[in-house]
């Protein structure tokens, strides 16, 4: 009886360090498994290479290009920001096109969040309505101040529509 006693002991220590190894695992793998795919050394360009890109575009100045990771509970995701002021307002929705492609091409982490785009203009425009006029129907947006009518978040499934599979070709 003793023998049996020492074995269930063993076996329930075993399944006990087992269970907290697993439990421990779990706590810790969304932080160093990200859960987006990482530089891809084969396709679109650095960050950058995206902000030298980005400083040369004529029409625009005091220019950005940020990638920013986010946590929502155990998850990871990734967006590129990209700020800029446009010289001659009537220019801006041909730039929210250049910049979605641009912040697409950016290797670093897939943005699986999408691409936000800043546009100061004046007199300033709704960039959201901008973007909807260009045809992004997933654009999120709001205009209820005129800081928020700057910006406008661009889907990842629209970027893939236009620019194809991430990341995408440079401007």
């Amino acid at each position: 009886m003793t023998g049996g006693r020492v074995r269930t002991g063993i076996v329930v220590t075993m399944m006990a360090v087992v269970a907290l190894s697993g439990c421990s695992a779990l706590r810790t793998a969304p932080s160093s498994a990200p859960s987006v795919s990482l530089q891809d050394p084969t396709g679109g360009q650095s960050l950058e290479e995206a902000r030298n890109q980005l400083s040369s575009i004529e029409g625009l100045s005091d220019v950005s290009i940020e990638e920013e990771k986010t946590v929502s509970g155990l998850n990871e995701h990734h967006e590129v920001s990209i700020a800029a002021t446009v010289e001659d307002a009537s220019a801006a929705p041909a730039f929210v096109d250049q910049l979605a492609q641009l912040g697409w091409s950016v290797n670093e982490a897939e943005p699986d969040t999408g691409v936000f785009i800043r546009l100061r203009t004046s007199p300033q425009l709704a960039i959201g309505d901008v973007a909807k006029e260009r045809g992004w129907s997933e654009a999120a947006y709001t205009t209820s101040t005129a800081e928020l009518k700057q910006l406008v978040l661009l889907s990842p499934n629209e970027l893939k529509e236009r620019f194809g599979p991430w990341p995408g070709e440079a401007p």
